[in-house]
């Protein structure tokens, strides 16, 4: 139950995160239209006091593609989650069938050895169950291996996630890539 809620609420974030930084996307790209007629050599010769507004505005958007950028890890690990509980699911189908086959293995087991129905007949229903039952563990070895590999898929895109997050607050509170000192809006007014 935990673990459906703190899917569920992964997923809405990474769904409002995706959202409102498409929506921004859309008017980057909008206005990258708009603006793609700006003389980049003419803008070089701006004065880099009269700049801030550009540089807040670049900040603002290299942000945003970072947030597209973890929305995107958000909902692959979402996606992971879901296969990881399928295979959780079909481990526990497995294991079921394999204990049913267990049980009237034992069964007719017993009724063997008390010397009860025909002997060929007991000798072949046993030998098909656990023929049965050998296939059904195949079956539970794969996937265990499947939960292995997922599982070890969504620790790496948790991993990430985190960095990702650490990196996008550090753009946002003036440290950037990689802990170099930028100067975010915030910082230059003093906030």
């Amino acid at each position: 139950m935990r673990r459906a809620l703190i899917l569920a609420s992964l997923i809405v974030v990474a769904f409002s995160v995706l959202v409102s930084c498409e929506t921004t996307r859309s008017i980057t790209s909008k206005m990258g239209s708009i603006t793609s007629g700006v003389d980049e050599d003419l803008f070089a010769q701006v004065p880099e006091q009269d700049r801030d507004d550009v540089d807040k505005a670049t900040l603002a958007l290299m942000v945003c593609e970072e947030k597209v950028k973890l929305a995107q890890m958000n909902t692959e690990l979402a996606t992971v989650q879901r296969r990881y509980a399928g295979y959780q699911e079909d481990l526990a189908t497995k294991l079921q069938k394999e204990a049913a086959l267990g049980l009237d293995i034992a069964k007719l087991e017993a009724i063997d050895r008390s010397g009860l129905g025909d002997r060929d007949d007991n000798t072949k229903k046993i030998a098909d169950l656990k023929s049965k039952r050998l296939e059904i563990e195949a079956q539970r070895v794969k996937i265990e291996a499947q939960l292995a590999t997922a599982k070890r898929h969504i620790r790496d895109l948790t991993k990430q996630i985190e960095e990702k997050t650490k990196e996008i607050e550090g753009l946002r509170t003036g440290k950037g890539e990689k802990g170099k000192e930028t100067e975010s809006p915030e910082t230059r007014e003093g906030g």
